[in-house]
């Protein structure tokens, strides 16, 4: 949290009182629609930082361009008025709730460095490794909301960033714990229970795609087989609950048939 408050989004080149004194008593020249929902906005911030703006304002037949349309947009509306706040230089905070549809959203807008350096995608993906994957329980808030942003979340390596992490942050809390593998593995059930981290429950809110993969990065890291098995246990009980109940195999229907 610390990190969050001293290190709110603001542009280097447009702080936000110059932004408002630029921008206050200039109409909108672009309306830029997602999701249906309709966004009055100035080009000149928008293609100094969005390369994927700059071509499709450069590309319209018509020179005055007045209306874009973003198409399956990451994130929706929602995602697209932080990165707006961010082409003006506005200031907010990149949390762990927004910052997988803002890595997304900036890969859609293409907001590299290519175009402004410390664009949207460099603030994020620093975001990433220096909060996010140093705490296990933000890398699996992350994680999970990378459900809603697929495949664009895989195809720039959020979900595998923050499995990474999470198998990590679970060693390093299995060594912190003090317990030896063969303590938790032969000792008694009191001893065991203790050998339960707390991520266990935490992982149930995953999906069952990126709970498998997240299982087996924990495996190859070397996390108490233990453990695992509580995590798998757990999960079928809370998330797996009556998936798939018609298909399951009922030997005495076949008898009755």
């Amino acid at each position: 949290m610390v990190w969050e408050q001293l290190h709110s989004v603001t542009s280097p080149n447009f702080s936000t009182s110059f932004a408002n004194r630029i921008f206050s008593d200039v109409a909108g020249d672009i309306t830029i629609v997602v999701d249906g929902e309709s966004f009055l906005l100035h080009k000149f911030p928008l293609v100094a930082r969005s390369g994927k703006i700059r071509k499709l304002v450069a590309d319209a037949k018509n020179a005055s361009l007045s209306k874009l349309e973003l198409p399956n947009f990451p994130g929706g509306p929602e995602a697209f008025e932080l990165a707006a706040k961010f082409c003006y230089g506005l200031n907010f905070e990149i949390t762990t709730t927004n910052v997988a549809p803002l890595r997304c959203a900036a890969e859609y807008l293409e907001m590299t460095e290519d175009y402004r350096e410390e664009n949207l995608v460099e603030r994020t993906e620093t975001y990433l490794t220096q909060v996010v994957c140093q705490s296990l329980d933000k890398s699996v808030e992350v994680l999970s909301a990378c459900e809603s942003l697929l495949p664009l979340a895989d195809e720039i390596g959020i979900p595998e960033t923050c499995i990474s992490a999470i198998a990590r942050n679970a060693c390093r809390e299995q060594l912190v714990s003090g317990l030896s593998r063969l303590d938790c593995n032969t000792g008694s059930l009191e001893l065991k229970d203790r050998c339960l981290e707390w991520w266990v429950e935490d992982l149930s809110v995953l999906g069952i795609d990126f709970y498998h993969r997240v299982i087996s990065a924990m495996g190859q890291s070397g996390v108490r087989t233990h453990t695992i098995v509580a995590s798998l246990m757990h999960y079928a009980q809370t998330s797996l609950k009556g998936i798939g109940k018609p298909q399951i195999w009922n030997p005495a229907r076949e008898i009755l048939a």
